[in-house]
């Protein structure tokens, strides 16, 4: 896992502030239901079945939540093309 202190300045601000808005009640954590609708604002047409088997993938502890290293992990893996 990449800790936040090895991203470039911009590119942690990005992820932590994209993590902080799917984070509706700001408790540090995305459950599921916030993933839903992370998931429905990339992928519109996903399923919940789809959205529980990302939810297991990127739940990497499998504590029933994702915290912002698991966030990282799965955004720089999915998403970060730099």
């Amino acid at each position: 896992m990449i800790p936040m202190t090895k991203l470039p300045d911009l590119k942690a601000r990005e992820i932590r502030e994209s993590f902080e808005y799917f984070d509706r009640d700001q408790n540090g954590y995305i459950d599921f239901d916030e993933f839903t609708e992370l998931l429905k604002v990339i992928s519109p047409e996903s399923t919940v079945q789809q959205a529980a088997e990302g939810f297991s993938i990127i739940d990497t502890n499998a504590d029933g939540h994702v915290d912002l290293e698991e966030f990282i992990e799965w955004w720089r893996t999915t998403w970060w093309e730099y």
